[in-house]
């Protein structure tokens, strides 16, 4: 079988083989390569959203292609097309433009193709703004809840909300859909109910099945959170949720995945520097400075081996899906205290593989990490329940051969179409 894979970024290994910057994000695509290049019989072609590269090379025994967003993305879509003659495309992500336009030149064509649910920004969409009042700090008489609340509006209206239709417009138009929770099975059957929806989790990168949390190598009383950057993922609220932990264990300490914000080795365009102005300031009014730790973007290994050494990992999110961090953590072992939004309690069991709390409800957030660091024995519990259900959701072969039973119930059961006129 011929496939051919659009991500939205270029993975981190091939990266570097290309010279090229990459992102630190999207590891589960390089741990479902890892598995599926060698699988016989299966021929993989990676086209790449990028900006100002292009390439076309074979690394590791796959080809990567460039999906250059400085040229015509349609035109770009059928030579890709061309040059691979794939039995099936395999769409990642609904977020950007080269998704429609892949999908349009595999149905003109009559090549199928599946699109995987990521985010799903109409499902994420009142969120944005991580349920922050923007209509109070816009009107602010404080300069950065200002600021803060008109930069978090605007990307929201004038962002995020026009991207919303074209995302739409890729659901409707899919024949197969990809999830893995019920969560993104209901915006799947709200958007499209009569496409054939296949479920398959997630494979992780590889230093998360290599770790493994203990209590004896644990910083008692530290936190971690995995992205500080967006108001969705409710950083925020475990900040504000840090006074009353410091009243009782004063050497707490927040770790946020991220740079610091305003700090000099923070790059970001000015526009998405707005909700960290408004961390900054939060930060300042609580006089929790001491307890906070950004940690600057992190690789696999360095993520891995924070869990291991934190005592409670938080998801804080206002929306997910299927929160790769929480996985992480889990598969580590790391006690997890999660927010009960979207996707996330297919992952974990209140109670017994994590706590989970409303998302913006700062007393039971604090009481599930309080809980936590009472008691050995209820750590001991999530930890080893956590990763109990993490090695069954993120089983490497398990999931690379629903992944392959999904390719082969589409094309049939040999793997292969008769070649394409194009």
């Amino acid at each position: 079988m011929r496939l051919l894979w659009t991500v939205n970024l270029i993975p981190k290994n091939s990266a570097e083989k290309l010279q090229i910057e990459s992102d630190v994000l999207g590891g589960w695509v390089e741990a479902m390569l890892a598995r599926l290049k060698d699988e016989p019989g299966l021929e993989i072609a990676v086209a790449c959203k990028c900006e100002g590269a292009d390439f076309d090379e074979i690394i590791d025994g796959v080809r990567y292609i460039s999906l250059n967003y400085n040229r015509d993305l349609s035109e770009q879509c059928k030579q890709i097309i061309v040059k691979t003659n794939p039995d099936l495309i395999h769409i990642e992500g609904t977020e950007f433009p080269h998704s429609m336009a892949i999908l349009k030149t595999a149905k003109g064509i009559g090549i199928p193709a599946v699109v995987s649910l990521q985010g799903i920004l109409n499902g994420q969409y009142n969120y944005q703004g991580g349920q922050l009042q923007l209509d109070d700090m816009m009107l602010s008489r404080k300069p950065a809840e200002l600021v803060a609340g008109w930069l978090l509006h605007l990307r929201k209206t004038r962002w995020y909300a026009k991207r919303l239709p074209a995302e739409r417009e890729i659901i409707e138009n899919a024949d197969y859909i990809m999830g893995r929770t019920t969560w993104d099975r209901a915006w799947a059957y709200r958007l499209n109910p009569d496409a054939a929806y296949f479920a398959v989790n997630r494979t992780l990168r590889k230093p998360f099945y290599q770790r493994k949390w203990s209590l004896d190598g644990v910083e008692r009383h530290s936190l971690y959170v995995g992205n500080g950057y967006y108001a969705l993922k409710g950083a925020h609220n475990v900040i504000a949720a840090l006074p009353q932990l410091i009243r009782e264990f004063p050497d707490t300490r927040l770790y946020i995945a991220g740079h610091k914000p305003f700090e000099e080795n923070d790059k970001r365009p000015f526009f998405k520097r707005g909700y960290g102005g408004y961390l900054k300031k939060l930060i300042d009014d609580l006089g929790v400075g001491g307890h906070v730790v950004f940690t600057g973007p992190l690789s696999a290994e360095l993520v891995a081996d924070r869990l291991a050494k934190t005592h409670v990992y938080v998801l804080s999110s206002a929306i997910e899906n299927s929160p790769n961090t929480l996985g992480e953590a889990m598969m580590i072992g790391t006690p997890c205290v999660s927010s009960f939004v979207g996707g996330a309690p297919d992952m974990a069991t209140d109670g017994k593989e994590a706590l989970f709390f409303r998302n913006d409800d700062l007393a039971l957030l604090a009481w599930a990490i309080k809980r936590v660091f009472d008691s050995d024995e209820l750590a001991l519990g999530l930890s080893k329940n956590g990763r109990v259900k993490a090695r069954i959701t993120h089983d490497p072969e398990k999931n690379a051969e629903e992944l392959l039973g999904c390719y082969k119930n589409i094309v049939g059961s040999d793997g292969n179409s008769a070649p394409k006129e194009i």
